[in-house]
């Protein structure tokens, strides 16, 4: 016998009685631009998590436009980019808004998506 709660619980999403949770508990993809600048995105994301974010290291150097897309697939809803050349500053980008500003590790704090 079977009671459907496939059924129930999509007709419960639809008239919004179920609240969702975010569709992925990321708060930050820290990106890789090269290989050489891996110890730097690494640093970054210990940094951010220490804080107490819950952060994804990009697994390898590649494309950035490639690690912001899938930042956004996953709905990632900030994407930090170390800094690609020594000296450069950090930079976070808010994928909502698609403003991009010059950030600190140390002390920015993600603004809550409505």
């Amino acid at each position: 016998m079977s009671i459907g709660l496939t059924r129930i619980f999509a007709k419960l999403l639809a008239e919004g009685l179920l609240e969702t949770g975010a569709k992925c508990p990321t708060d930050v993809l820290v990106v890789v631009p090269r290989a050489d600048r891996w110890k730097e995105a690494e640093t970054t994301a210990a940094r951010l998590r220490g804080r107490g974010m819950n952060v994804e290291l990009y697994h390898q150097a590649d494309k950035v436009a490639k690690q912001v897309r899938y930042a956004s697939r996953k709905g990632i809803p900030f994407v930090w980019f170390p800094p690609f050349e020594e000296g450069a500053a950090h930079e976070v980008k808010d994928l909502a808004t698609g403003e991009q500003t010059a950030s600190d590790p140390t002390n920015w704090t993600p603004t809550p998506t409505p």
